[in-house]
């Protein structure tokens, strides 16, 4: 369907630009096989595979018994933005007031708004890349332009304040970060980020600081406190986080956003005229989450530790293929262009052929600006895992002798 062509359901421009997401796209073909009976291996989809804690889901069923089915404020229960407030206190060293924070229906909607209430069509926003998708398009969808700076693998998928400096023009309206990265599980370095804060606050443009797998690192050390990073920004700075991945909340949609007061509100006023607010007892649990028992976190960073301590090797020892150790997180990107050749030619091809041939479903790199490499989420239980890594060696073992 083209725009104007006269038909009863023309789409806009704006719809007909959208790409699906390869991850969804992916998981759907997976979940299809699966249906129909096949042993498949799902390592696609970046979701824990543990499930919500007990205390949280106890917390919103009572919450439902009393009543707490009604619409709150666009900008969230009061005792839900003081709770995300103190958690980055607590966790980060940052503070925030409860003015400053909203909440949102997940991480997605969470960017999503803030390039709304941010971007207007001419702006330019830099994303380093290898990119999780939903950072190009939320940006296309405020109408402005991704600027994809090339984080190379050679350096370890780093992304420095010298790229981010590189890259900057006077349209430059915003940077988006992500540390720990999807795809790739990089860690950008405190020194970078403060670097790239202090860039922010001289040419003027908003750090957007996506943080979802920040509890989720693998490093020894506390690194930096985000205070820090709120000094040197000034105002510019916003960060974008979600209860999804460190509480297993995925489905509970609940997100935020933490920034100057300005911007929160034009997020909450955008809300009010599309979902009114995320789901009130979702957002008791999310209180229950964040407020509770923190060991769950831990012990989910102890466990993907351990995950990425067997994978990673399991598929950097496969012949041709070189696989950068991720930092935080739970991805793999590994490197397979050595094995893109003949009726193969790109890694879309590939996973297809993985999928078809082994039943593990991985997500091509091209969803992620990085053709010749693959997605590979390890947020699988180790069984999984170690039939997975079977299966996957085998895979390239056939091709390596083609």
């Amino acid at each position: 369907m083209r725009a104007g062509d006269g038909s009863a359901t023309d789409l806009s421009r704006r719809a007909l630009a959208i790409e699906v997401s390869p991850t969804v796209a992916m998981a759907q073909r997976a979940a299809a096989l699966k249906a129909r009976g096949a042993d498949v291996l799902d390592f696609s989809v970046g979701e824990p595979d543990q499930p919500t804690p007990k205390h949280v889901c106890a917390a919103a069923v009572a919450a439902i018994g009393n009543g707490r089915t009604r619409y709150t404020s666009s900008a969230g229960l009061p005792e839900l933005r003081a709770a995300v407030a103190m958690r980055y206190e607590e966790d980060f060293g940052v503070g925030f007031s409860d003015s400053e924070v909203a909440i949102t229906a997940g991480g997605k909607q969470a960017l999503y708004l803030a390039c709304q209430a941010l971007l207007d069509r001419g702006d330019e926003v830099l994303i380093p890349s290898p990119h999780w998708p939903t950072f190009s398009e939320a940006v296309r969808l405020a109408g402005a332009r991704p600027v994809l700076v090339e984080a190379r693998e050679k350096d370890g998928f780093k992304v420095t304040a010298r790229m981010i400096g590189k890259a900057a023009t006077p349209r430059t309206k915003a940077v988006i970060l992500n540390s720990p990265s999807n795809p790739t599980g990089a860690v950008i370095a405190p020194e970078d980020l403060l670097a790239i804060g202090s860039m922010a606050r001289r040419r003027k443009f908003t750090l957007l600081y996506d943080d979802t797998y920040a509890r989720l690192g693998f490093g020894s050390s506390a690194g930096l406190r985000l205070q820090a990073l709120r000094d040197a920004v000034g105002e510019r700075f916003v960060v974008l986080g979600t209860a999804s991945k460190s509480y297993c909340m995925t489905g509970w949609r609940i997100g935020w956003i933490l920034g100057p007061k300005p911007l929160v509100d034009a997020c909450a006023a955008l809300v009010s005229h599309s979902t009114q607010c995320p789901t009130t007892f979702a957002q008791v649990g999310a209180v229950e989450a964040l407020t509770g028992p923190q060991q769950l976190v831990r012990d989910l960073a102890v466990e993907y530790r351990r995950r990425r301590d067997f994978i990673h090797p399991a598929v950097a020892a496969i012949p041709g293929i070189t696989c950068v150790e991720p930092g935080g997180g739970f991805y793999l990107f590994p490197n397979v262009s050595r094995y893109l050749r003949g009726t193969v030619s790109t890694s879309l091809d590939l996973a297809g052929r993985l999928l078809d041939e082994e039943r593990v479903a991985v997500v091509a790199g091209e969803g992620f600006g990085a053709p010749g490499y693959v997605r590979i989420s390890f947020a699988r239980a180790m069984e999984e895992l170690q039939e997975g890594a079977k299966r996957i060696a085998a895979f390239f073992s056939r091709r390596e002798k083609r």
